[in-house]
Parts: C-alpha cells; sequence; structure tokens
C-alpha cells in the first residue's frame, strides 16, 4: 500500500511530528554550534558561500527569510529528519512494528534533539534516509515506485547535496549496491540502475546550478576540500620520519616546523601556516599528499583509523568518544537565545546522558555491525540498501573527514538503532517463533 495512503503511516507521521514540534518548543529557537551561527550570518546578509555547499547556502538564506526567522529552520530540519525517518520504518517493518518503532526513535535525542540544530548535516541525512527507503520499496516490488520518486528519491537528492560527500556517497551506493543484486531479474536490475542514475543526475545538476548559477562560486571549495590531507601532512611533519617532507613537496611555503601538529593526527589542526600560506599551497597539497601516501601508506592509513576511529567496528584504543549530541547555544548577544532558558537548562539533562553514552550511540562502526549481523542472520532484503549506504558513507567519512564527528556518521546511527529497536518491537510484539518477511 503506498505510504503516502496508508493510515497508520499518517497517523505516526503526526505523532512523531508532535514529539518534534515539543522539543522545539522547550528549546526554542533550537542548538547553535560554531557552524550554525556561520548558517545564520549568512541568512543575515545574503553573502552566500560555497565553505558547505551552495545548496545549504540558499536554504538557510530563503527559509529564514533573510534571517528575519532562523527558528524556522530548525523546526524544519526537524520535521524533514522526522518524516524521512517515519518513511523508512515503514519501509523495513509492518504498519504496528513501524509506528511503535519510529515513535521510540524519535523521542530519543538522536532524533528531536539532533533535528533541532542548525547543522547541514541533518538535512543531508534526511536525504540519505528517503533514498535508502526509496530503493526498499523498489525490491518489495512497489507499484507505486513513480508516486515514491516525489515522495523519496527526488527529495532526497536534492537533500543530499547539502553536504560535499553526499554526492560521491550516492556514487559509491550505486556500486555497492548494485554489485549486491546481481542475482535480481534483468528487468528489476534495469528499474534500479535507471533510478540510481536519476538520483546522481539530480544531485548534481542542483550543486552545478546552485553553486555556478545562483552563487557564481564553484561547487568545491578548494580550501575545505584540502582540510583531511593538511591534517595528514601536518601530522606527518610532527614525526621523526616527517622532516623536510614539507621543503621538498611544498617547496617555498612554510617549513616543517610551521606545517607540524600533533593535534592535526586526531583533531583540529594548529599548525603556524599563515592564511596566506594555505592559499598558496593548495596548487601542491594534492601532489604532496599522494607522495605521502606512496611513501608512508601505513601511516596514512593508522593515522586516517586513529581520527576516525568511531566508524571502525571494533575498539582500536578502547571505545570511541567523539563529538555527539549539541545542546546550547554557543555564543551569546547574537540575538539568539532560548525563550524558556529554565526549563531548557533542566531538559538538556536528558541530551548530557545520551552525549555520556556516546560510545554506545555515537559509535558508528557498531551500528554498521548491527546492521551486518541483522542482514545475515535474518535474512531481509530490506535491510540491503541501508547496509550498502551506510558502507558507503562510512568509506568516504574514513577517507576524507578531517576531524572526527558523530554528526557526519548521523545516517548510520539513524537506520542502525531504528532497524535494532524495530528487531525487538518485532519480537516483542510477535513472539521468537514468528517468521518474518519482506
Amino acid at each position: 500500500m503506498n505510504l503516502l495512503l496508508n493510515a497508520s503511516f499518517k497517523a505516526s507521521l503526526i505523532r512523531n511530528s508532535i514529539v518534534q514540534f515539543i522539543w522545539w518548543v522547550i528549546f526554542f529557537p533550537g542548538f547553535f554550534s560554531t557552524d550554525s551561527f556561520g548558517a545564520v550570518q549568512m541568512a543575515r546578509t545574503g553573502v552566500l558561500s560555497n565553505s558547505l555547499t551552495a545548496s545549504w547556502a540558499i536554504y538557510v538564506r530563503l527559509f529564514s527569510f533573510h534571517g528575519h526567522a532562523i527558528a524556522l529552520l530548525t523546526i524544519i530540519n526537524g520535521l524533514v529528519l522526522v518524516y524521512a525517518v517515519t518513511r523508512l520504518g515503514y519501509s523495513l517493518f509492518t504498519g504496528k512494528t513501524a509506528a511503535l518503532s519510529t515513535f521510540l526513535i524519535t523521542l530519543t535525542p538522536l532524533v528531536s534533539a539532533m533535528g533541532i540544530t542548525l547543522w547541514h548535516d541533518i538535512l543531508m541525512s534526511a536525504g540519505l534516509v528517503l533514498i535508502s527507503s526509496f530503493f526498499i520499496n523498489i525490491q518489495k516490488n512497489q507499484k507505486t515506485y513513480k508516486r515514491l520518486l516525489i515522495l523519496e528519491l527526488i527529495p532526497g537528492s536534492m537533500l543530499i547535496s547539502f553536504r560535499p560527500n553526499g554526492l560521491p556517497t550516492l556514487a559509491l551506493f550505486a556500486v555497492f549496491y548494485i554489485c549486491i543484486i546481481q542475482k535480481y531479474r534483468r528487468n528489476e536490475l534495469l528499474l534500479i540502475t535507471k533510478n540510481l542514475m536519476v538520483a546522481m543526475a539530480l544531485t548534481s545538476i542542483v550543486t552545478v546550478f546552485a553553486s555556478n548559477v545562483i552563487i557564481k562560486q564553484s561547487p568545491i571549495n578548494v580550501s575545505f576540500a584540502q582540510e583531511w590531507m593538511r591534517n595528514d601532512i601536518s601530522c606527518f611533519a610532527d614525526s621523526d620520519a616527517g622532516k623536510n617532507f614539507v621543503e621538498v613537496n611544498i617547496p617555498r611555503i612554510g617549513s616543517t616546523d610551521s606545517w607540524r601538529s600533533s593535534l592535526a593526527c586526531t583533531f583540529l589542526n594548529n599548525a603556524l601556516i599563515t592564511s596566506q600560506e594555505r592559499i598558496s599551497a593548495e596548487r601542491y597539497v594534492p601532489s604532496a599528499w599522494l607522495t605521502l601516501l606512496k611513501q608512508e601508506p601505513f601511516f596514512v592509513l593508522s593515522t586516517h583509523a586513529k581520527r576516525n576511529d568511531y566508524l571502525i567496528p571494533f575498539p582500536i584504543s578502547g571505545l570511541p568518544v567523539t563529538p555527539f549530541l549539541h545542546s546550547n547555544i554557543e555564543f551569546k548577544d547574537q540575538g539568539i537565545e532560548w525563550a524558556f532558558p529554565e526549563v531548557a537548562e533542566k531538559a538538556r539533562v536528558v541530551i548530557r546522558l545520551w552525549n555520556a553514552g556516546r560510545a554506545l550511540f555515537g559509535w558508528a562502526g557498531l551500528w554498521i555491525a548491527v546492521l551486518i549481523g541483522l542482514r545475515l542472520f535474518l535474512k531481509r532484503e530490506s535491510f540491503t540498501p541501508p547496509l550498502a549506504m551506510s558502507v558507503a558513507l562510512v568509506g568516504i567519512l574514513f577517507v576524507v573527514a578531517p576531524i572526527p564527528d558523530g554528526r557526519y556518521a548521523l545516517y548510520v546511527l539513524l537506520v542502525g538503532q531504528l532497524s535494532l529497536i524495530g528487531i525487538v518491537v518485532e519480537w516483542a510484539q510477535t513472539g521468537s517463533n514468528r517468521r518474518p518477511t519482506d
């Protein structure tokens, strides 16, 4: 049955949206970090940038009414995320199970607190969730797939343009997914392949049009795109083996001493190079990084594993405790304050508790392992698209993420935790002797 006409789905969407709305009211106008205030500045001034993506810049400008209604952005983020999660729940499970499992996960800070944080990661993750839901429904031979193009694939493809890694993640997902589904009949393979191409074409068009035509900037911000490479180089420069590497591979732009940074190995880079030197080095950094990869492949691999340990399914140096949920308004006297500060301060205890458990709730690698386990042991075809998308996202992040952050892998956390909750709810409702079918 088409989810749009499904009474259970509509009731769940309304119920879950009310939960999200209550969180928004309690913490009105939402949560704002340093990145959030960058978006606020763009919305208010109209000076749009491709520093994150042009799509995101245009969105915050238009949907905040040029910065006059910033709180609209956080409620839109939250409701879009709730819509995506609810659709995924009904794609994976039957009505009662989907209704309860999506309600339970919406109650948690993973959806409700994340949803009202002004981050582009929220809408990008919602886009990946919608695309996954679409391909789950295709696997189920949904006869209404053309309607699902409008409800899932098209909005999902547009939303993933809100992060630079959206299109690469989709492309890698397409490769993984097609390899996995080779056993499908020819007409099913053609349908899936055609829709994968539609999704990538739409994301590409939105990305290029928003950047080149509307804000007249390149779709790729070179400085941000090279951040992870600079971090690797700065980390290597801080080692004994890294002496003179900068002088040889980035000639006449800084030195080993100015490029070195031990913090760059795991988090933010505090190298002493100037902004002008960073710009001048842009033409050298890619080739310098490739040289580093050829000369010291184990160093690069181990550095990325250490930096992004939360993406690995097993603990390599203890449980990963990366930044996770944001629960405050970072800067004061910026015209953005909680409407009910006393209530908000008490309520954010729940978010702090969730953050305290980030070694579990924010460990993306663990939730990929859960998805793999559910797919293998329960033999459910419907878990294939979320698993393929999760592996694609984590694979991209492992290489290009400049710092570790739980929000980068929000998609994996959502699908992994929703899937486990749904299986537990299903078992509790029907008993352990139930034989599930997709």
